[in-house]
């Protein structure tokens, strides 16, 4: 009785104001029923940002109320390093809806040390041993500038394939251990078990990638104490298997 009540009052508090004009609003988001704090703060889409991070980001006061600037509270979340989208709704009478979408790790760039990256070769502030992340490394060029967060060119275009081709095929994506540039403007993807390189064109299609694949599980069967050095796919219709003797 006591939800119904409040939703009736707040609806006729809010019919007033609008009918009242700007002064009124101003006067109504100042009061105590509109006032919001930390549990106020409904949080969706977090893996591994902290709700406290956000909420840190939001910068609430004793003051801040469901009508505060929601616009500003998206520019401010979308400029934490890990996010790439928010968005912030009200829900009267005092909650706010914040719904995060955080970059995701894809690979790990040397930087010396191994740094993760996301698919669109932006550096992410996270401890690859602290999230357990078992990630192909990417050639880069380095050292970086101090604080920057973008990495070089070449290495974001090969961030971006390794996004694109764990979209098209993830059985792929889980034996992959590192990834670099080849001849011309080929792709070398090393898996770790078997060690075999494949070669790769850029834009790769998924079909082609499971062909890859099939023809190395067939070569692997025929001489399992020879497997192939390579499988290089850059001709199209072509599978090529490349012993260690250069056959």
């Amino acid at each position: 009785m006591r939800r119904e009540l409040r939703i009736l009052f707040v609806t006729i508090v809010l019919g007033v104001s609008w009918a009242w004009g700007g002064e009124a609003v101003v006067a109504v988001s100042k009061m105590e029923v509109f006032r919001i704090n930390e549990a106020d703060i409904d949080i969706h889409g977090l893996h591994y940002l902290s709700p406290e991070t956000v909420i840190s980001a939001m910068r609430l006061t004793p003051e801040t109320s469901v009508w505060s600037d929601t616009e500003t509270w998206t520019e401010t979340l979308a400029a934490l390093p890990l996010v790439r989208s928010a968005t912030v709704v009200r829900r009267l009478p005092h909650t706010i809806v914040v719904s995060v979408l955080e970059r995701q790790p894809i690979a790990l760039v040397p930087t010396p040390t191994l740094e993760p990256v996301d698919g669109d070769g932006i550096w992410l502030p996270l401890n690859p041993a602290a999230h357990q992340l078992d990630l192909p490394i990417l050639e880069t060029e380095y050292p970086l500038a101090d604080g920057r967060r973008i990495m070089p060119l070449r290495t974001r275009i090969l961030a971006g394939e390794v996004n694109r081709l764990m979209s098209a095929d993830t059985t792929f994506l889980q034996m992959l251990s590192e990834v670099r540039w080849g001849e011309g403007s080929s792709l070398v993807a090393r898996w770790s078990s078997p060690d075999v390189d494949f070669l790769l064109p850029l834009g790769l299609s998924a079909e082609r990638l499971r062909k890859g694949r099939t023809v190395l599980r067939h070569a692997i069967n025929r001489t399992p104490h020879s497997p192939p050095k390579s499988i290089d796919l850059r001709f199209a219709g072509l599978v090529l298997v490349r012993r260690d003797n250069g056959n």
